[in-house]
């Protein structure tokens, strides 16, 4: 059976999110959808306009939802939320290797414009960035196997 690139694009993120958990990263799929961030860094800033006593830095650094944008004060996640507005959509990973990275996953190790001008963006800014290829193969084998049954 021949695979489709979208197909073959799942096997690359299903591998890549393998390795960073065997690696003991951390790590969000951000694959087109970086809301899951901007929910995490609104609920911050709402908990600190009802209780402003704290600093904003403690409520980042403390959060229940630090696992998910990896930042320590409040300038850094600001400076994420920019990025990811502006960039976002060509990453498919953030990851914490020790250091926040950005990762590109895909089949065949080449980047667009649009995705060469996104990493220069996230250089500037000093993340890391990865792009992951896998060789997966243009078609597979399979066995379609009938156990009886039915009526």
């Amino acid at each position: 059976m021949k695979l489709e690139k979208q197909d073959m694009d799942k096997v690359v993120v299903i591998v890549a999110s393998r390795y960073f958990s065997q690696q003991g990263w951390k790590w969000v799929d951000i694959r087109g959808d970086t809301t899951v961030i901007s929910k995490a860094r609104d609920e911050l800033k709402e908990q600190y306009d009802k209780y402003p006593y704290m600093s904003r830095d403690w409520y980042v650094n403390n959060s229940a939802t630090k696992h998910i944008h990896m930042c320590e004060k409040w300038d850094e996640l600001e400076e994420l939320m920019g990025f990811l507005r502006d960039f976002g959509r060509y990453f498919d990973f953030l990851v914490n290797n020790g250091k926040k990275s950005f990762c590109i996953a895909n089949a065949d190790g080449i980047l667009s414009p649009e995705e060469k001008n996104a990493v220069a963006a996230a250089r500037k800014l000093r993340y890391n960035v990865f792009v992951f290829r896998v060789d997966v193969p243009d078609s597979i084998e399979f066995e379609l196997t009938q156990i009886g049954g039915g009526i």
